[in-house]
């Protein structure tokens, strides 16, 4: 399998460090504001390569993503007041408030588009012990330096500053991306702690006065703490590439003397009306309102047509068109439910052998998932003049619905394979019942990847589910 690597900028053939383990890292929310539309794109694309890589390659993965709840700075520089901060003011909320607000919201809005969860979510704020101890090392070192209350890392002992994004110290210029600051050695510098304003709530004693941390230095301590020096894949939306992961990079160098990372995967912008959407621009589709528009499976299919480093446009009529897509490959297995015949048909099952083929070529070839669902289409199209003959068997059915189950534990859209058992709905409500009180207690217990499957098993049942605000789970029978 290759993989692109924003580091060296082609294609290169994943190898992880570890044989059989794949150790990813991906930049999380900054929980300031619900959970919106550009972050579902990029989450979705690493849920499906994590579980790509355990079904089809038969790796173990351990997924790390943080949750940014102190540090980031109105503009993403290193002056101006903490988001979290700001916003909790505006609403006249606890800054913490607004953070376990935004953390339940995001994990409603992730389980509905069917993301599992990661191994392990670290927030900043469990590990200012950590974060401290970090800058001290950076500091003893030679790489950082404190000016009244605030330290930056000196960018200009930095071996190769800007290999990642190609903003290099020769190319940048005083104040093109940073604010410039007289107290620094160079415009250039960035805070790795910074000195915490009179009203401030989020804040901690450090033995440079009272502050918080920078919002690098958290995602080199929580990445290396659990996943080790190096590690194979740290991901993140392509806009992070600077100087967010380039500043990642300079703290581990600084830090380590190495590079943290063997592959820089980054995924592409999301675009509405061509232009990037994001909170700051205030152009932003939150999650809750989107799923009510489109539908939370319309939603994930829509993302999994789109090349996972390219930009996407979101509108109706492309949600349209995907999801039309979706309807076929449907409608193909209605038809092939309803047709069976009596004698096993060898092209329908050589048809299938050419879909795994070229499905697996094309997933393996950077993951690119759109030419490998276009791959799904050209079996639909096959398929569908074989069953109008009704010459196949039930062998060829299970064959076909076997293989496309695969698929959809990398996809999660098919839910048109799963069939509801024969009973009664008041069965089926009292067996959903029971799992969901199950699931429920796996949750509170953050048994995620037990409630994960749970919930796989209520999904096939035929059964649509609701994880509400309020903590509660609602449920309908389809």
């Amino acid at each position: 399998m290759k993989l692109y690597n924003t580091m060296t900028r082609q294609k290169e053939e994943f190898e992880p460090i570890h044989k059989g383990l794949v150790n990813m890292y991906v930049c999380g929310v900054t929980v300031y504001a619900p959970l919106h539309m550009g972050h579902i794109r990029t989450y979705i694309s690493y849920d499906c390569l994590a579980e790509y890589f355990r079904v089809f390659k038969n790796l173990k993965v351990f997924y790390v993503r943080n949750i940014t709840d102190v540090g980031s700075v109105v503009g993403d520089a290193d002056q101006g007041e903490d988001k979290i901060e700001l916003k909790a003011k505006d609403e006249h909320l606890h800054p913490l408030e607004l953070v376990d607000r935004n953390i339940k919201g995001m994990w409603q809005g992730l389980d509905a588009v069917r993301c599992a969860r990661p191994n392990i979510s670290p927030r900043a704020t469990m590990h200012i012990v950590e974060i401290i101890e970090a800058v001290q090392k950076m500091i003893d070192r030679g790489y950082a330096y404190e000016i009244d209350g605030d330290v930056f890392c000196d960018v200009s002992k930095i071996k190769n500053y800007g290999m990642l994004s190609g903003n290099t110290l020769q190319k940048l210029e005083a104040g093109a991306r940073l604010s410039i600051d007289d107290k620094k050695h160079n415009p250039n510098d960035f805070a790795v702690w910074k000195k915490a304003r009179t009203n401030s709530v989020l804040k901690w004693n450090s033995p440079w006065g009272v502050g918080y941390p920078g919002w690098h230095i958290e995602c080199t301590v929580m990445s290396t703490k659990y996943l080790g020096q190096t590690f194979d894949i740290h991901g993140g939306a392509l806009e992070l590439a600077f100087p967010h992961h380039e500043n990642e990079i300079a703290q581990s160098y600084a830090l380590y003397g190495e590079q943290p990372v063997k592959y820089w995967v980054h995924t592409g912008l999301l675009l509405r009306d061509g232009v990037k959407m994001s909170k700051s621009l205030n152009n932003y589709i939150t999650v809750d309102d989107a799923i009510k528009k489109w539908g939370a499976v319309n939603l994930r299919w829509f993302f999994v047509n789109g090349k996972y480093n390219s930009p996407m446009n979101i509108s109706d009529g492309a949600l349209d068109s995907t999801n039309a897509g979706l309807e076929r490959i449907e409608n193909m297995f209605s038809a092939l439910k309803n047709n069976i015949g009596s004698t096993y048909n060898t092209k329908l099952h050589t048809n299938l052998e050419e879909l795994r083929q070229n499905f697996e070529r094309e997933m393996d070839d950077d993951f690119n998932t759109p030419n490998a669902i276009a791959c799904i289409y050209d079996f639909v199209k096959q398929a569908n003049i074989i069953i109008a003959t009704h010459i196949y068997n039930e062998q060829n059915v299970i064959e076909i619905t076997e293989y496309f189950a695969k698929i959809d534990k990398v996809f999660k859209c098919f839910d048109f394979l799963y069939s509801r058992p024969t009973q009664d709905d008041s069965q089926l409500e009292q067996q959903v019942k029971q799992l969901i009180d199950e699931r429920n207690k796996c949750r509170q217990a953050k048994d995620y990847t037990k409630a994960d499957a749970l919930k796989q098993q209520i999904l096939a049942l035929g059964v649509e589910l609701c994880d509400n605000k309020d903590g509660t789970t609602t449920f309908k029978i389809k």
